[in-house]
């Protein structure tokens, strides 16, 4: 399990604004992650597909990552502070 801060990204140019750790959520990744990489906790994605970008970020860069969690950038914000359960595939806000 992994606590941190969520980034809700909608376009690439939101991972010019990561500037510490942080939980990046998404319907999915784009090339422009790289330049956030060291800051990147763990990734949640609506998109559920091995061959997707993130998986493989997160399969080159040894991150953890949940695929296929519907509407989690619709339910999240970032600033939210969460927990993500890789295991179970389940994210929720922590208080």
């Amino acid at each position: 399990m992994i606590t941190g801060r969520v980034t809700i990204i909608n376009s690439s140019a939101d991972y010019y604004r990561i500037k510490r750790p942080t939980i990046v959520v998404a319907i999915k990744t784009h090339p422009d992650i790289v330049l956030a990489i060291k800051y990147v906790q763990a990734i949640v994605t609506e998109l559920n597909n091995k061959l997707c970008h993130a998986a493989i970020i997160a399969r080159e860069y040894d991150i953890p990552i949940v695929m296929g969690v519907e509407g989690v950038t619709k339910e999240f914000k970032t600033g939210d502070k969460v927990t993500v359960d890789i295991k179970r595939k389940m994210i929720w806000k922590t208080w």
